[in-house]
């Protein structure tokens, strides 16, 4: 189910503030951006679907609890046998696992169908071209992209995670119940202490994919004041022709 956006770290490189400025470096610089912000177009493509990612996760998990809800309410559990109550909690839990998986799935095919590399006939035209392009630059809406990206990119991580710690809790209640049924005649609820055993295994389940999130943020960070630096380099009289 851990179905993953391909999203590596961004950056600019290390030596772009000690470099020289000739005509072949600002291409270079220029290529090294752009391709910079075609990775910033899937951050925004994620934070356009992030509203409809939390809204698939979130009614998902509003069904299941509202058709358990209804169940004991109307008191259809207790005309059946404690095995098909296991079975058909099993069945319902289905909703928000299936809710997960197509949400995911929905964002990941709105990130890869970013355009990208549109610039890259115009640049091979030579340092002329790649002058128009930095002229043409809205930096200051760059600069928001970022920002509103890293928060999307924070917020579906949190999501996701959220929604895997509510699958992996119920899923383990129920096998809980049934196995304490079979073997004590009693179902016993795990409560709160299973509420951190989920999270335990959450953690260890995506663990790395969190690290990486984590890196990826920061890295975020960096590419800011990078391309701020870069963007006043760009304004030096130097560049003006």
């Amino acid at each position: 189910m851990d179905t993953k956006i391909s999203m590596t770290q961004p950056k600019v490189k290390d030596d772009i503030k000690d470099a020289v400025m000739t005509e072949e470096n600002v291409v270079s610089k220029v290529k090294e951006l752009m391709e910079t912000l075609d990775h910033i177009k899937k951050y925004n493509a994620l934070t356009r679907s992030l509203k409809k990612f939390a809204f698939i996760v979130i009614s998902s998990i509003v069904v299941f609890l509202g058709l358990g809800l209804s169940f004991t309410l109307v008191g259809i559990e207790k005309t059946l046998t404690k095995p098909l109550n296991f079975a058909v909690g099993f069945i319902l839990l289905l909703i928000p696992i299936i809710g997960l998986l197509t949400g995911v799935l929905y964002v990941r095919r709105r990130v890869n169908s970013a355009k990208t590399g549109e610039w890259k006939e115009e640049l091979s035209h030579g340092f002329p071209s790649a002058l128009k392009i930095l002229m043409e630059l809205d930096w200051d809406k760059t600069f928001d992209e970022i920002v509103t990206g890293k928060i999307s990119y924070a917020l579906y991580g949190l999501l996701k995670t959220g929604a895997y710690w509510f699958v992996i809790f119920f899923g383990l209640d129920i096998i809980l119940n049934a196995s304490t049924f079979y073997f004590l005649k009693v179902p016993i609820g795990g409560g709160f202490g299973l509420g951190l055993f989920s999270l335990a295994i959450v953690l260890l389940f995506l663990g790395k994919d969190l690290l990486r999130r984590y890196k990826e943020l920061q890295a975020l960070d960096m590419l800011l004041w990078e391309l701020r630096w870069f963007s006043f380099e760009l304004q030096r009289d130097e560049f003006q022709t």
